[in-house]
């Protein structure tokens, strides 16, 4: 039965919830921006897709925002009424700790839905949207990126490229310069022009050089040598690289389920783990936000965000373990969420031990 008391409460941890995760999210999205800048730069990315990028990794991000977000609204909405004395109000109508945890777990559970959807559908097909979008805009222009004034990766290792000017259709380039490494040498070509070709059947661009030179020779040794050309033809592969991101995590989670190897196993484990955490810091959230009426407001929320590094950092370092081989795949990061759920259980248990004996004293004084 929900009371007023609880619809109360849900209220207040909902506003707050909006408001912490409008906040996170700014932050994230500042550390998205810079992430896919930094991909354009290095030409793993097209200019053009900057928005679409940073749109399509959102999803991604909430699924880190959720656990911790939810714990900070927990904590500042309950911290407020035990400040203003409202708790102490509910507790004397009998109120007690396990009645706080009745409009968490309704909203929790919505949330842990959320976080679910989040981990193991919407993320990892945003991830997919986004690489395939990054492949077929590689594939509709020669050289992905390819911009005056500027060093670009070329894909297939086969180099970096600087041009000083590019022809609107991105075929005819001007002052250019190739710095390639191979065997342990680097080679240097330089050209007053190029062009660029597309070859469809083998699916490789093709940079044709004219009057310039090569230089090539190892690092830090004598004996290099420079030779004079008339024309050259550099081949490489049409796509850009991948963008850096580990392709597994793009992956469905149905496909992780019916794979064997042992990286996509962690990377199902990890997407596993996401509602747990949630839910476990969801619960123990009440313990923590108890505090005094005259205690700071925010000294709990560093507290907090140490507690959600340590938790989630050691979940990720579970999973590394398990990559390395140190830990079995069948022991995963579950060790990690046994011991917290641990520490939440004695939490609670030191919680409801001084409400029964607060009860006890007050029945002793007369007080019902």
């Amino acid at each position: 039965m929900t009371t007023r008391a609880d619809r109360y409460l849900e209220r207040e941890v909902c506003y707050a919830l909006a408001g912490v995760l409008a906040i996170l999210l700014l932050v994230v999205l500042g550390g998205l921006l810079t992430d896919v800048l930094n991909k354009i730069a290095r030409g793993r990315v097209p200019p053009v897709l900057l928005l679409s990028q940073i749109g399509l990794r959102i999803p991604d991000a909430l699924t880190m925002l959720l656990p911790l977000g939810s714990l900070l609204a927990v904590l500042l909405s309950y911290g407020r009424l035990y400040r203003d004395s409202e708790m102490a109000v509910l507790a004397a109508s009998g109120y007690g700790p396990l009645q706080t945890l009745r409009p968490l777990f309704r909203l929790g559970g919505l949330l842990v839905l959320l976080q679910a959807a989040l981990a193991f559908y919407v993320a990892p097909f945003g991830r997919e949207v986004a690489a395939q979008m990054i492949l077929d805009t590689q594939r509709s222009v020669a050289v992905a990126g390819l911009t005056s004034g500027r060093f670009v990766e070329l894909p297939g290792g086969a180099g970096v490229l600087y041009v000083s000017s590019v022809s609107a259709d991105q075929r005819t380039i001007d002052e250019i310069m190739l710095v390639r490494e191979r065997d342990g040498q680097r080679i240097v070509l330089t050209a007053r022009q190029g062009s660029i070709q597309v070859d469809d059947a083998s699916d490789e661009v093709i940079l044709h050089l004219t009057t310039g030179e090569r230089v090539d020779g190892k690092p830090g040794e004598p004996g290099y040598r420079r030779i004079r050309f008339e024309e050259a033809d550099i081949a490489f592969p049409r796509q850009l690289a991948n963008a850096g991101d580990d392709p597994r995590q793009a992956r469905s989670t149905s496909e992780l389920w019916n794979a064997s190897d042992l990286e996509s196993q962690a990377e199902l484990t990890r997407r596993l783990a996401q509602p747990l955490v949630l839910l476990l810091l969801l619960i123990i959230a009440p313990v923590m936000a108890q505090s005094a009426p005259r205690q700071p407001r925010f000294d709990k929320v560093v507290v907090a965000i140490m507690l959600y590094l340590t938790y989630t950092n050691l979940v990720e370092l579970a999973r590394v373990w398990v990559l390395a081989g140190t830990l079995p795949i069948w022991l995963g990061t579950w060790w990690v969420h046994a011991a917290f759920a641990g520490i939440v259980v004695i939490a609670w248990a030191r919680e409801l031990l001084a409400w029964r004996n607060g009860r006890k004293t007050l029945a002793r004084m007369g007080v019902h």
